[in-house]
C-alpha cells in the first residue's frame, strides 16, 4: 500500500497519470467473479450505484447503505470500497438515503465524511461555501447560483482542502493548492502522479456520494 505522502510510481521511478475507467454496473458486485471474494470494506448488503476500475489498483465502488444499516447510521450512508484503495464513508445531513434518494444532497449546513487510513480514521466535511443562501436568491441570486463558479464543492479532510467544480461540456476538475489532482475527459479521468491515497479515496467518494447537478447546473456557465 502506498502511504500517505508517497505517490505512486512504477518500477522506473516515473510517475504516470493513474486512470479511471467507468465499468458497466453490472461489473460493480460485491465479489470477484473467479474466486468469490467479496470487495475489501463493501458490506454484502450494499447497494452498488457505480464502479470504476484504477490503474495500479482495481476495482473500485460506490455504493448505499440504506437507512438503518448497522454501519450507515440512521439516515444510512454512501461508502467508498475495493481493491488497493482506503475505503470511506460520508453521511447525509437531514435527509435518508434510500433507493429512491440514494445520493447525499448538500444544504447549509456541511456533510462529514471520513476516510479509513491505515493508521487510523481521517475525519472531514464536505460543503458549497460560495453558493448564495436560499433566502438570499433573488433575480441576481438565481444567475449567480447557476454559475460553476458559486457551485463549487469544498472537500476539507485533515489540513488539506480539495475544490471540485463541473469543466468543459461534461467534465470534471478537482484541485488542491490551486494543482489539479483529478481531471476527467469523457468516460475517462486520470489522477496526477502525485495523487496518493488520501487524494484518491476523497475525490472518488465525493463523485460517487453527490448528484452531478450539485456543481453543474444544466444552465451553468
Amino acid at each position: 500500500m502506498v502511504g500517505l505522502t508517497e505517490p505512486w510510481t512504477t518500477a522506473g521511478g516515473v510517475a504516470p497519470l493513474r486512470m479511471l475507467r467507468m465499468l458497466p454496473l453490472r461489473a460493480a458486485v460485491a465479489s470477484a467473479p473467479r474466486d468469490s471474494r467479496p470487495l475489501p470494506g463493501l458490506p454484502s448488503s450494499a447497494v452498488v450505484s457505480v464502479a470504476w476500475r484504477l490503474d495500479g489498483a482495481g476495482r473500485v465502488v460506490g455504493a448505499m447503505l440504506p437507512s438503518g444499516h448497522p454501519d450507515g447510521g440512521p439516515l444510512g450512508a454512501r461508502v467508498l470500497a475495493g481493491e488497493g484503495i482506503w475505503l470511506a464513508k460520508m453521511w447525509p445531513v437531514g435527509q435518508e438515503v434510500s433507493p429512491d434518494g440514494a445520493l447525499v444532497e448538500l444544504a447549509a449546513e456541511p456533510v462529514r465524511l471520513v476516510v479509513h487510513a491505515p493508521g487510523g480514521d481521517i475525519a472531514g466535511t464536505l460543503d458549497q461555501p460560495c453558493r448564495p443562501p436560499v433566502d438570499a436568491r433573488g433575480m441576481s441570486g438565481l444567475v449567480r447560483d447557476l454559475r460553476r463558479d458559486s457551485r463549487q464543492v469544498r472537500i476539507r479532510v485533515a489540513d488539506r482542502v480539495w475544490w471540485l467544480r463541473a469543466a468543459g461540456v461534461f467534465g470534471v476538475r478537482v484541485s488542491r493548492g490551486g494543482r489539479p489532482v483529478y481531471t476527467t475527459r469523457g468516460m475517462l479521468g486520470n489522477f496526477a502522479p502525485d495523487a496518493d491515497e488520501l487524494d484518491i479515496s476523497v475525490v472518488l467518494l465525493t463523485l460517487a456520494s453527490i448528484p452531478s447537478s450539485t456543481y453543474a447546473p444544466i444552465l451553468g456557465f
